[in-house]
């Protein structure tokens, strides 16, 4: 009986432990969305090429794979798309007026020591983890002579603890996050003609 109860309540203990991520707001929020509609009568048309990068505590950055990275890339050029200063955003190299490479830096750090501790004891005592995402985006003419780089940075804190589970709904999502880093950028680069 005694054995049956542990196994309850470690059981318990696994299912209650949870996560939640808020973004740090360190980001300007962007006035208007989108910007203000261009002046000609023309748009010009655009490629966004987006590549995702992770890092671990500032090491080295690797190419980012998966579902998470091709949803930022998804972001990333639906935002360009939203602003309504192109005639035709595409994410396949095709001849265009404008040219926007777009890498996206998620650099997670935390305690490695914090992280053990807080599994081995079914995280009642938590540990926290802070990913700041930084987009570095350069703007290129058709002729591929550089018009600007924009560089726009955000972070986002995870804690780890039991109970945690009730605040899932409320996680921060980083394609929102990644959202906000585009339409900054574009917002940025508009305010400096760039586009």
């Amino acid at each position: 009986m005694l054995v049956s109860i542990k196994h309850v309540l470690v059981l318990g203990a696994v299912l209650l432990s949870g996560c939640v991520s808020y973004s740090q707001h360190e980001l300007t929020a962007v006035g208007t969305w989108p910007p203000a509609a261009q002046t000609t009568e023309q748009k010009p048309s655009a490629f966004v090429r987006t590549t995702a990068m992770y890092q671990v505590n500032g090491g080295p950055a690797n190419a980012a794979a998966g579902a998470p990275a091709a949803a930022w890339e998804t972001v990333v050029a639906d935002a360009y798309r939203q602003s309504g200063r192109f005639a035709r955003v595409s994410t396949d190299k095709v001849e265009s007026d404008l040219y926007a490479e777009a890498t996206l830096y998620n650099n997670e750090q935390f305690s490695m020591a914090s992280a053990i501790i807080t599994g081995a004891t079914f995280f009642v005592i938590p540990s926290t983890a802070k990913n700041t995402f930084t987009l570095e985006t350069v703007f290129k003419d058709k002729d591929g002579k550089e018009l600007g780089r924009i560089r726009k940075s955000e972070s986002v804190r995870t804690w780890m603890q039991l109970l945690l589970i009730v605040a899932i709904p409320f996680q921060a999502d980083t394609r929102d996050v990644v959202q906000q880093l585009a339409r900054s950028t574009l917002d940025e680069a508009v305010q400096r003609k760039l586009l």
